[in-house]
C-alpha cells in the first residue's frame, strides 16, 4: 500500500476487523512514521486538494476516513475500542448516553475520593488536637480497667 506494507501480524488483526466491518482497512501512517492508521470507506461530496504524500491526501484520493491512529504495540486495543465507540453500529444517541454515563461515573469516583481524602485529613487533625489538649487515646489494653 503506497510502498508501506504492514507486517503479517497486522494482517491477522485486519481480517478480524473486516469481519466486524467490511469497509475497514489498515495502513502505515505517512505523517507519523511508525504509527498505523485504521480507516473506513466513505464518500466525499467534493475533491480536496492536499499536499502530496500525506495521510490526508491518501484518504481523500481513496475515499477513506480515519478512525484510529495508533502505535503497533497498542493493536490489541483497537477492536475493543471500536466496538465500544462505533457510532454506526450503536447509534448516536445510545453512544452519547453511554459516554455520558462513563463521565458521570468518573466524576462520582473523583468526588468520592475527594471526600475520603477530606475525612482522612480531618480525622488526623482531630486526633492531633486531642493529643495536644491532653485527651490521649490509648490503643492498647482493651478489657483492662
Amino acid at each position: 500500500m503506497y510502498g508501506y506494507t504492514v507486517p503479517n501480524y497486522v494482517r491477522e488483526y485486519e481480517r478480524e476487523w473486516r469481519r466486524y466491518d467490511r469497509f475497514l482497512r489498515v495502513r502505515r501512517s505517512l505523517d507519523d512514521p511508525g504509527m498505523l492508521v485504521v480507516e473506513r470507506k466513505t464518500r466525499y461530496p467534493e475533491k480536496f486538494l492536499c499536499r502530496y504524500g500525506t495521510d490526508r491526501q491518501v484518504r481523500y484520493k481513496d475515499e477513506y476516513r480515519q478512525i484510529y491512529k495508533f502505535w503497533p504495540m497498542d493493536i490489541k486495543y483497537v477492536m475493543p475500542s471500536l466496538k465500544a465507540t462505533d457510532i454506526q453500529n450503536k447509534g448516536a444517541k445510545t453512544l452519547a448516553r453511554e459516554l455520558e454515563a462513563r463521565d458521570d461515573w468518573a466524576k462520582e469516583i473523583e468526588t468520592r475520593k475527594g471526600h475520603d481524602d477530606f475525612e482522612m485529613a480531618s480525622s488526623a487533625a482531630y486526633d492531633r488536637f486531642a493529643w495536644a489538649e491532653g485527651r490521649r487515646i490509648s490503643m492498647g489494653g482493651y478489657g483492662i480497667a
